[in-house]
């Protein structure tokens, strides 16, 4: 939208570290896959932010698959641990500190990461991140098999090594991960349709439907639309630029309110000035339930939606991982890898929608390894018409109809 993306100094620090990382490859040699029999205790280490964790739960769930009676660990960053505590098949979550955030950790921190670790006698230990020293942290631990993305070299530590070399969706990233640590143990055996999943909980199933009575969401009507127009924050990284305007959301709000739907906005406490003014744009009653830090019941208040609409953030994929079908909204980042995981052979086939300009600068660079770059002054998701949103969430209430008696005022 504003010309081509720039080369930043994060660009440059990550050519460099790629560099220094191909030349330590040769050091380390390769291994294949291991027997279930050998392992009694796996770790999954996935530091980064809450969305994705929630997409490296299919890969969590092949490993699950492949060695049912080990002891499964999923080692996080203390942002993301609300998002661990709902993963299912996990015996353990880990509490990895500020290790593995982008911006808010470096080489003074690789100590404690490879206590804890250590600590945990791990017979497996599968990376689900691309950083070389969260990588290199189970290869010093002595974690004899060990799985991981190898991203323009930097996934020299590991043993068995899945190369990053063409835009896919991470998702599938780290399930190509999960399927090369564990093809041994499945006898190469293919793996299941794979599908997002969380599991929010008794309390916070409780607590969201009490919120969904209160604000007369219970009570017959039209269907429920959640919209979150918030997002775009996690530690290391703030990029506003993926928020549509908060006007947009009013218009497409006040539009659904005339097709008979009922909408409810949702947000943490950050979002209360964005919520806000969806709310005065919109001109009409909206059910607000922004302001609950809690993501397990943020989670199940959107379970209880017939749709979804929201940009690029964690809640897109609580969506998909609830089953709520979900539009989501694209400027700088790629839906290609982070749009709602809705593969086509999946149980989640047709209810994910992304919504992208061919415009974007997320649509014209080219792919290389390394971190989001949007271009000067990013508002490539303002290129997304209201009537595009609009539409498909129409279209996915419109596939449920027969349920949900949707009609025009």
């Amino acid at each position: 939208m504003n010309g081509p993306p720039r080369i930043s100094g994060a660009a440059w620090r990550t050519k460099l570290i790629s560099a220094g990382s191909r030349l330590a490859v040769t050091v380390v040699p390769v291994h294949g896959a291991p027997p279930a029999s050998v392992i009694r205790r796996l770790i999954v280490i996935k530091p980064a932010s809450l969305g994705d964790v929630i997409l490296a739960t299919p890969a969590i769930s092949v490993l699950r698959d492949a060695f049912p009676t080990a002891h499964l660990s999923l080692a996080v960053g203390q942002w993301s641990l609300p998002a661990a505590r709902g993963v299912l098949g996990v015996d353990e979550v880990v509490d990895l500190g500020t290790f593995g955030t982008p911006g808010r950790f470096g080489v003074r921190d690789l100590p404690e990461a490879v206590r804890v670790v250590r600590h945990g006698s791990y017979d497996l230990a599968v990376v689900l991140d691309r950083s070389p020293l969260v990588a290199v942290a189970a290869l010093i631990a002595a974690v004899p098999w060990r799985a991981g993305i190898d991203s323009a070299g930097r996934g020299f530590a590991h043993g068995i090594r899945v190369p990053w070399v063409r835009r896919c969706h991470e998702a599938d990233l780290y399930l190509r991960v999960a399927s090369e640590a564990t093809v041994t143990a499945r006898n190469n055996e293919p793996i299941p349709p794979p599908k997002l999943a969380f599991e929010p909980g008794p309390v916070a199933r409780a607590e969201a439907d009490a919120l969904w009575e209160a604000s007369g969401l219970g009570a017959p009507g039209g269907p429920v639309v959640v919209i979150h127009p918030g997002g775009g924050a996690n530690p290391g990284m703030t990029l506003n630029a993926k928020r549509w305007p908060a006007g947009r959301f009013g218009d497409v709000a006040r539009s659904l309110v005339h097709f008979g739907c009922r909408v409810a906005l949702v947000g943490d406490r950050t979002d209360s000035a964005v919520v806000a003014a969806v709310s005065e744009s919109a001109g009409v009653p909206l059910a607000d339930l922004s302001g609950r830090p809690d993501l397990a019941t943020l989670a199940a208040i959107i379970g209880r939606a017939d749709a979804y609409l929201g940009n690029d953030s964690v809640p897109v994929h609580l969506a998909v991982a609830m089953g709520t079908p979900a539009v989501a909204l694209y400027g700088p980042t790629d839906p290609h890898a982070y749009g709602p995981y809705a593969p086509t052979d999946g149980p989640y086939a047709g209810r994910g929608i992304a919504i992208v300009s061919p415009d974007a600068c997320s649509q014209r660079r080219t792919f290389r390894p390394g971190p989001i770059e949007a271009c000067d002054g990013c508002r490539c998701v303002d290129l997304i018409a209201p009537s595009d949103a609009l539409r498909a969430v129409v279209g996915l209430l419109e596939a449920g109809r027969d349920r949900l008696g949707i009609s025009p005022r």
